[in-house]
């Protein structure tokens, strides 16, 4: 499974249409989605898909209850949930939670500083391990876990595929 990536890329760069029979493109596959909501959280915390896709992942305390009431209060103030979340102490919610959303809060401006001085391998593969997806994964010993495990690891052998792919044409003149 984790070796569809490459034949899909492939196929997608030579503009070949192919189905898939028996199973999901690697794209849709759910703990690729799950980083990629992570880094696309990065670059644009806005991204409420994103972010209602990784708050509680893996799992940190933060309910559906409590992200329910973020939406909420989001909506009446006309604000991002992402807004709320930064303001997070001034909304009333139990300690307990509100530090559990200030500490995922810090952990994600944490990986976007990264953004400024990291390559985007090195960037994933810090928000993966830091984020607790890779042990996650790795310590689900079941055929499922690891073929799941196996997909984020070649999700960030393509990313670092890209990256090294990215320099060399940097370094090209034209």
């Amino acid at each position: 499974n984790a070796q569809s990536r490459a034949m899909e890329e492939a196929l997608r760069r030579k503009n070949i249409p192919y189905k898939i029979y028996g199973g999901l493109s690697f794209y849709q596959r759910k703990e690729i989605k799950d980083l990629i909501a992570y880094l696309r959280l990065l670059v644009n915390p806005k991204e409420e898909e994103a972010l209602r896709r990784v708050i509680n992942y893996p799992k940190r305390g933060i309910g559906n209850t409590t992200v329910a009431k973020i939406m909420v209060i989001a909506n009446e103030q006309e604000k991002s949930m992402w807004e709320v979340i930064e303001n997070i102490k001034s909304y009333g919610f139990p300690s307990r939670v509100s530090n559990t959303i200030e500490d995922f809060h810090i952990m994600i401006k944490s990986f976007q500083t990264m953004l400024e001085t990291h390559n985007a391998h090195d960037v994933a593969f810090h928000v993966a391990k830091t984020t607790r997806v890779l042990t996650e994964l790795y310590n689900d010993k079941t055929v499922e876990g690891v073929s799941r495990y196996e997909n984020i690891q070649e999700l960030l052998n393509g990313i670092k595929e890209f990256v090294e792919n990215d320099e060399v044409l940097e370094g090209e003149e034209f």
